[in-house]
């Protein structure tokens, strides 16, 4: 748990946040890679100081870069990411967050610290990195540059393999087996999973009613990940060690997609606002 007053302001932003989710109805999924999240050409009074275009990544920086007195570098005072839901997702992170909450409808909150929150959304992951007093806004203000402001989000749309392992513990959950022995039987840790039963809960019955069980075991699919990672630099080294074909390296880590590795999404980058 949160310690101290990064806990205390959390609390206060799930509060305030949550009044938004308990009255505004989902919206429309993503589909346009091209068409971004951002906080507007203006935010706290600040300018939009990087986009897109200035580099690879798909973010939007707010304010000027303040380097404190001995430190080597800085960040903006709010910064805006845009990831695919199978690139970055709660159960392909190694770190688990401190809370889970719904934001505006359908979107999906994993608070990792007082300055950074993942929210989920239709086909994206959106980071919003913020100093603490600016997070709360920047949820509230996030939007695709198409939308005149902000509109309810969308419930995420994760990968297949990722809806597999949270039916991995809600199906034992739902047959009234406890944390303690699920963690035991998938051999997944007690926090992972709170945080899948979390998830499926705020994604709702009907995301997973046709989700098939997973057939693989949990020491498979982390074997399976690490072919993932390795097959992202080394495609034709590791399928050689692995004694099969590229091809067919690629069809047996397509079962870990959303969890490991690369989902082979690259999406053009937007001109600059």
């Amino acid at each position: 748990m949160l310690r101290g007053s990064c806990a205390a302001a959390l609390v206060g932003l799930c509060a305030l946040l949550l009044l938004g989710a308990s009255v505004a109805e989902s919206g429309g999924a993503v589909s346009d890679p091209t068409d971004l999240y951002w906080l507007g050409p203006y935010f706290g009074g600040m300018r939009v100081t990087g986009n897109p275009a200035d580099g690879r990544f798909a973010t939007y920086s707010y304010g000027d870069c303040e380097l404190p007195e001995g430190e080597g570098g800085c960040s903006p005072p709010a910064q805006i990411q845009n990831w695919s839901a199978c690139t970055r997702n709660p159960l392909r992170l190694d770190v688990t967050p401190y809370q889970v909450f719904p934001l505006r409808g359908g979107g999906i909150a994993a608070v990792y610290e007082s300055s950074a929150v993942d929210v989920g959304t239709g086909d994206r992951t959106v980071t919003v990195f913020a100093y603490p007093e600016l997070i709360g806004a920047a949820l509230r203000e996030i939007h695709l540059r198409s939308q005149l402001g902000p509109e309810p989000l969308a419930s995420p749309q994760y990968p297949m393999p990722v809806l597999r392992e949270l039916k991995r513990v809600t199906a034992p959950a739902d047959r009234g087996v406890g944390i303690a022995a699920i963690a035991r039987k998938t051999r997944v840790s007690p926090d992972e999973v709170r945080l899948r039963l979390r998830i499926a809960e705020l994604l709702g019955p009907e995301a997973l009613a046709e989700v098939p069980p997973p057939t693989m075991s949990t020491a498979t699919v982390e074997w399976l990940g690490k072919l993932a990672h390795r097959a992202i630099y080394k495609p034709v080294l590791t399928a050689r060690r692995q004694g099969i074909s590229v091809a067919a390296l690629r069809r047996k880590i397509s079962r870990v997609r959303g969890l490991a590795g690369a989902c082979g999404e690259t999406p053009p980058l937007p001109e600059a606002p």
